[in-house]
């Protein structure tokens, strides 16, 4: 599992955050939250996953290919976050294509 170099996050950049972003590199879980993924299989533009989804087995497998890109407290905030994502990409890229 990656880290993308620019989080997008919803949550104030602090300890709270600091402390999810640590979970992430340590692959632990203990309180609930949403990621933004690039797409973990070949279809898609981006995913969202409750974290501990990420640290069952059948993703383990995937581990190399996961790259979070967003973190967020709820479902509804990953959902946002992905639209400022696509915004993002659309405004830079001119289209909705990833390499």
């Amino acid at each position: 599992m990656k880290l993308a170099d620019n989080i997008y996050t919803d949550i104030e950049k602090n300890k709270q955050f600091e402390k999810k972003l640590d979970m992430i590199t340590k692959k632990k879980y203990s309180v609930p939250f949403y990621v933004v993924t690039l797409p973990v299989f070949s279809y898609g533009l981006l995913e969202i996953y409750e974290f501990h989804e990420l640290l069952q087995d059948y993703y383990s497998s995937m581990d190399d290919r996961i790259e979070i890109v967003g973190v967020s407290d709820t479902r509804d905030g990953a959902k946002k976050l992905v639209m400022d994502i696509l915004e993002d990409h659309l405004d830079q890229e001119g289209v909705l294509q990833w390499p």
